[in-house]
């Protein structure tokens, strides 16, 4: 997917205001596989328990109080470093930024962290939609069995352009791949594309929805101005109310979309998908982020765009154009979603 250069804080791209490499030392934490192994398995009402308090015009809570209700610990590293820690759980807060790490993973918020007379302070809403769900999933009976696969673009939608090689090329072949191992792995699989054909945005879900899909991936790679931007990213519906990663700001005032009623899915599921890009394959951590783009708007189940590399990085275009790192990305994704299933599923 082509678009202006994202932020972050790795040397491939511009860096974020308050993020600095002191946050380096965390070392990785193992991912919690069982909400009821930390105590921590209701978790899913602590936010609207939580006193909130008023910042910029946005609720916030306590991070010492929602540590308390979660059975977690709460310590300053540093004056302007926060975590929460628990078996298998590492929360780090940094002052007046949007991202915060969870688990070795950065998430980006609705808002930034404060960090004010010795507390911290976390969007309330980010409790309920962002940090609840990725640490302890409501599990259901509902089937996980049949999903669609969305290559990018297609047709005259080129997407990204590298020379004569076009990132639509490339999303359709990375489908395949990963089509091939959930395949073999048990699910059923549908396209919202098989060939080079124009698919509207509008229609992918729509897509999706008639073949009765549990999940929608929609599989991209990125580009920017500069060669030097790196590194994987993950996307995932905004809430409602609340401004997109990329947005400025603006969208603050958004309605709920049909994708808004998958929100505590669709986090986890892109958290996971990220979390094995990045461990499985080595890529730079540009966190797990929300956007209201179309595919993921409409979809009524859980979905994410996931963003594998930088096309106009010459490191990353050879990952990309390599079958053999592309098997492997595909096997990541293909983990990625069995463990998301596994999460959600009694």
């Amino acid at each position: 997917m082509s678009g202006p250069l994202p932020s972050s804080n790795k040397p491939g791209g511009t860096p974020e205001p308050g993020l600095h490499s002191r946050r380096e030392f965390l070392g990785r934490a193992a991912v919690a596989t069982a909400a009821t192994a930390l105590g921590i398995n209701a978790r899913g009402q602590e936010a609207s328990r939580l006193q909130p308090v008023s910042f910029m015009g946005r609720n916030y809570a306590r991070a010492s109080a929602y540590a308390r209700s979660a059975g977690l610990s709460f310590k300053w590293t540093s004056p302007e470093l926060a975590t929460l820690t628990g078996p298998g759980v590492s929360i780090l807060l940094d002052h007046d930024s949007r991202k915060i790490r969870i688990n070795n993973i950065w998430v980006w918020l609705s808002a930034p962290v404060w960090l004010r007379d010795r507390e911290a302070f976390i969007p309330l809403l980010d409790i309920s939609k962002t940090v609840e769900p990725i640490l302890s999933q409501r599990r259901s009976r509902q089937a996980l069995r049949t999903i669609c696969l969305d290559p990018g673009h297609g047709g005259e939608d080129t997407g990204k352009r590298d020379g004569n090689r076009n990132e639509k090329q490339y999303t359709l072949l990375l489908a395949r791949d990963v089509g091939r191992l959930l395949g073999r792995a048990g699910f059923r699989v549908t396209y919202t594309r098989t060939s080079d054909r124009p698919v509207e945005l509008s229609d992918r879900p729509l897509i999706a929805q008639r073949h009765k899909a549990d999940l929608f991936l929609s599989l991209h790679y990125n580009g920017a101005d500069v060669s030097s931007a790196f590194g994987a990213e993950v996307y995932c519906m905004t809430p409602a109310g609340t401004s997109s990663t990329n947005a400025g700001g603006e969208g603050a005032d958004s309605p709920a979309y049909p994708g808004n009623r998958m929100d505590e899915r669709n986090i986890l599921l892109a958290y996971e998908l990220q979390k094995l890009m990045v461990a499985r394959l080595g890529r730079t951590d540009r966190g797990v982020r929300r956007a209201r783009f179309a595919v993921l708007r409409d979809a009524t189940m859980p979905a994410a765009l996931i963003e594998a590399g930088f096309m106009s990085n010459p490191q990353e275009a050879r990952w990309i154009y390599s079958s053999k790192d592309r098997a492997l990305l595909a096997q990541a994704i293909v983990d990625a979603v069995r463990n998301f299933k596994k999460a959600i599923s009694l």
